[in-house]
C-alpha cells in the first residue's frame, strides 16, 4: 500500500482539507486506519490550521483520491 497526504488550510469548500491519495490495492480496513491516523495526527491538524485536540475531527474535510485515476479533459462549445 502506498499513499500520499496533502494538507491545505483552504480547500475547495474554503475549509481545511486533507487529500489522501491511495493506490487501488488498499483495503477498507487499511483505509479506515489511514483516515484515523490522519485525523488524529497533530502535525496534520496543525498544518491545516486547526487548534483542536487530536480527538476532534470536525472542521477538516477528507478527500480520498485514487492516485492513478484517469483525468479526462472535456471542452464544451457554447
Amino acid at each position: 500500500m502506498t499513499f500520499e497526504v496533502r494538507v491545505s488550510k483552504k480547500g475547495p469548500t474554503s475549509s481545511p482539507v486533507a487529500e489522501i491519495l491511495v493506490d487501488g490495492k488498499i483495503s477498507a480496513s487499511q483505509l479506515g486506519a489511514l483516515v484515523q491516523n490522519v485525523t488524529t495526527n497533530k502535525g496534520v491538524l496543525s498544518a491545516a490550521g486547526l487548534r483542536a485536540c487530536g480527538g476532534c475531527k470536525s472542521g477538516l474535510d477528507i478527500n480520498i483520491i485514487d492516485r492513478y485515476q484517469e483525468v479526462v479533459n472535456v471542452q464544451l462549445e457554447g
